[in-house]
């Protein structure tokens, strides 16, 4: 049976996105870096897609530690 996509609260996408500002920007892309900005940005006025929350989970998961 597949997993079951489960959407993270807001404060956690937010967490994600400075742990990879402070701690893994030398790692990311230059797009990975611009996504993470711009994630960062929408949080402020509206929810992520599935799928932005689906990329950024996977972006945080692959270069924190």
């Amino acid at each position: 049976m597949p997993e079951i996509w489960k959407p993270q609260p807001r404060e956690v996408y937010i967490s994600w996105c400075q742990a990879l500002q402070d701690e893994a920007s030398e790692e990311l892309s230059q797009w990975e870096f611009q996504f993470v900005e711009s994630i960062l940005g929408q949080l402020q006025y509206k929810n992520l897609s599935q799928k932005q929350a689906e990329i950024l989970e996977k972006i945080y998961s692959e270069k924190t530690k």
